[in-house]
């Protein structure tokens, strides 16, 4: 049951990743004038043949506190295994139980040993938190594509 909720879950989170990205990267302008309120930090394993699961565990620093977060997802385009470790920004937390949840985002990138074309990565959920991560990876990946990620508190 678990396993059909969060694919359900990841499913509609692939659904409007696009229209996600297109939001955010339309208030990219007004973005840059709003302060980001949290920071990041996460590890995550990322495995694709045009599906690709991943998980990981992170950091959020917010209101002057560390709040420990598990990750999962599913995500489309995507090919190969490669290890991402991303530090970011958090925008629109008011707080924390506004954090977890369904994240739908768009990412690009690739990797091949340790030479990488560097990607980015906005996420939202749908309390209106964003998260911009800057990832480095590690492995063997080309990645284009979208991507539904459930962020856990731990």
């Amino acid at each position: 049951m678990v396993a059909s909720s969060f694919t359900r879950r990841t499913a509609s989170g692939l659904a409007v990743a696009a229209l996600f990205t297109r939001q955010v990267g339309a208030q990219t302008g007004s973005q840059e004038a709003e302060r980001p309120v949290g920071q990041v930090t996460l590890s995550q394993t990322q495995v694709g043949l045009f599906f690709g699961v991943s998980w990981g565990s992170g950091t959020l620093t917010f209101g002057g506190h560390s709040h420990r977060f598990r990750i999962r997802g599913l995500g489309v385009g995507g090919i190969g295994i490669s290890e991402v470790r991303a530090h970011g920004e958090v925008y629109r937390l008011a707080r924390v139980a506004d954090f977890p949840g369904l994240y739908g985002g768009a990412r690009a990138g690739a990797v091949a040993g340790t030479s990488e074309i560097k990607g980015g990565l906005w996420l939202q959920n749908p309390a209106g938190v964003i998260i911009s991560l800057h990832p480095s990876r590690s492995g063997y990946a080309l990645q284009l594509g979208a991507d539904g990620l459930l962020i856990e508190m731990e």
